[in-house]
């Protein structure tokens, strides 16, 4: 009997139609709950992306406000002094030049204060007076800067350079001077000490802001701080990003305070801040705005996860572990105590022990019942190979009695036919099978009954090798009497010698081989006795009963035998067939 507590079954996974299978309890709990908070937690989301867009644009406008009011007050400045030099300009005590003019520049800038000096050029640039003037003649250097004052109709400002009379950084402001005619006359010169505007700059804004007077080629004019490099490429009321040598961000803004154009050096108001620090209050409400809403559903989450496995999943193992348990016969095993599990559930597992009650009492009416039907069918495979063993007594008795050798000859082969069904049932009786049996046991026991017994001036071997095959009853009985059958044929006809009273070879070996193979049986009995025509297959004309009667066996086996010549020496028969499932 087969014990069905060997093996536990798997429990069938359910899925839905297409074969996409079902979420987890705990995994469709944690979708509902995304669901239900994600609209909540994307306008969360929303919120805090509007939060900080606002506050980046607070911080623009708060920088592009400032930048704008300190580039004013440089552009005051600077208006201021083209306002004096045209002033002075129009004083003909200057526009004559000498001692008069000289002493009317130092007036004016002992007056104004923040300037460095003051000078008068002709239109060759030659120094024509000033505040502070050199020993000797003097000539504009920059031959390049004084074209430009001199095609120029508005004042020029040139970038910082060093005053080589003044001995100061200075930023000079042009101011082109026009005969009646309209040629150029010359120019006046006021040069602004970058000192006393870098103080005035500082003065403006408070330590924690980065300002910088840039000029177009790059060149830091002034600044209140060491700042980092300015991409002049910004555009104007944008901010823009960087960091200094220090590794500290910055946002900035830039401002025009002199724009480019003809010989005109272009400047720049640069007006910074720091960024907030990494772990700032900026960044930190930043952080709240959008990890608020994720830290909700992660907590949620979380205690969905706890919550499932201590009120649904654990008792949902314990059932499907009781459900295996219960499908593998085993009906007292008890993998968890349910009496602190949810009401629900206790019912559920009340009604599978209520079930695995009924069935185990089920079970054990139909193991009473069929260990009685297998004592039965043992008893009537035992009264049946009893039966066979007289029929075979009473043949043998029957075979003593007669002289004709064709009559005794035919009686010994019935009896041996009926030797072959009464070992079926002496096998199924020794195993306490109902309806199946080991080929192996069954032709190999065969097979020591078919060896022929010893005869003087005769060595007929007998050889077996079969496969371990259950078989059905049903394919047993005319596999039997095949074999007989082709044995029989072999030793009675392959070696006539002294067996068989007749001339021809009296030693061979007959070999019996069964194979299964691809769900395909085949048992092949083969000799090296004298064989029949080569090449030919025997036929019922050959030899009518015995063929006839190993064709009508395979046909109860629906397969296929076949009797034929060997290549070399003797005769092969085959039969093939496809066993039915035990």
């Amino acid at each position: 009997m087969t014990d069905t507590r060997a093996t536990t079954p798997a429990l069938p996974t359910l899925s839905w139609p297409g074969g996409i299978k079902h979420f987890s309890l705990r995994r469709g709990l944690l979708l509902l709950l995304v669901l239900a908070l994600l609209p909540i937690t994307v306008l969360s989301i929303l919120q805090g992306i509007v939060r900080l867009e606002t506050r980046r644009s607070a911080g623009i406008s708060q920088l592009s406000t400032s930048a704008a009011a300190l580039a004013g007050s440089n552009h005051a400045i600077l208006t201021g002094t083209e306002t004096l030099l045209q002033a002075t300009a129009m004083n003909p005590l200057v526009r004559a030049g000498g001692t008069e003019c000289a002493r009317v520049l130092v007036a004016t800038k002992a007056a104004s204060v923040g300037y460095a000096n003051l000078a008068l050029y002709d239109a060759d640039g030659r120094l024509m007076c000033a505040a502070i003037a050199p020993v000797g003649d003097y000539v504009i250097p920059d031959r390049t800067w004084w074209d430009a004052i001199a095609v120029s109709r508005i004042p020029l400002v040139s970038d910082a350079k060093w005053g080589p009379f003044s001995k100061k950084r200075v930023i000079t402001v042009a101011l082109p001077l026009r005969r009646e005619t309209g040629a150029f006359g010359g120019a006046l010169v006021g040069s602004l000490d970058v000192a006393w505007l870098d103080a005035q700059l500082r003065s403006r804004v408070s330590e924690e802001t980065g300002v910088a007077v840039l000029s177009e080629s790059g060149q830091v004019l002034m600044a209140n701080h060491t700042l980092p490099r300015f991409d002049l490429a910004t555009p104007e009321g944008s901010v823009g990003r960087a960091r200094d040598a220090d590794g500290n961000a910055w946002s900035y803004t830039l401002v025009p305070l002199v724009r480019a154009g003809p010989g005109q050096q272009g400047l720049f108001v640069a007006y910074a801040a720091h960024e907030p620090g990494r772990f700032g209050l900026v960044w930190w409400q930043t952080i709240v705005d959008f990890a608020l809403p994720v830290l909700a559903i992660l907590l949620a989450s979380l205690a969905i996860w706890v919550g499932a496995e201590r009120l649904v999943l654990r008792w949902l193992r314990g059932l499907q572990q009781l459900a295996m348990h219960f499908a593998g016969g085993d009906y007292r095993h008890r993998p968890l105590v349910f009496a602190e599990a949810p009401r629900e559930l206790r019912s559920v597992a009340a009604s599978l022990y209520r079930m695995s009650n009924a069935v185990s009492e089920r079970d054990r009416a139909l193991r009473e019942a069929l260990e009685q039907q297998r004592l039965l069918a043992r008893e009537v495979h035992h009264r049946v190979k009893n039966n066979f063993q007289v029929v075979m007594s009473l043949l043998s008795l029957q075979s003593s009695r007669l002289s004709d050798d064709n009559a005794r000859r035919a009686i010994d082969q019935a009896r041996r036919r009926i030797s072959a069904l009464a070992l079926v049932h002496r096998q199924l009786y020794d195993t306490g099978e109902l309806a199946s049996i080991s080929s192996r046991a069954l032709l190999g026991a065969l097979c020591e009954q078919l060896q022929p017994g010893p005869v003087i001036g005769s060595m007929v071997e007998l050889h077996c090798d079969f496969d371990d095959v259950p078989l059905d009853i049903d394919n047993a009985v005319p596999l039997t009497l095949w074999m007989v059958e082709a044995v029989t044929n072999a030793l009675h006809h392959a070696f006539p010698g002294p067996v068989n009273g007749q001339n021809g070879p009296s030693s061979g070996i007959v070999r019996a081989m069964f194979r299964f193979r691809d769900g395909t049986a085949e048992l092949t009995i083969s000799d090296n006795g004298i064989g029949i025509e080569t090449g030919t297959e025997v036929d019922d004309r050959t030899d009518g009963q015995g063929l006839r009667l190993i064709r009508a066996l395979a046909s109860q086996l629906s397969g296929t035998a076949e009797v034929r010549a060997d290549d070399s020496s003797g005769t092969i028969a085959t039969l093939r067939f496809v066993p039915r499932p035990t």
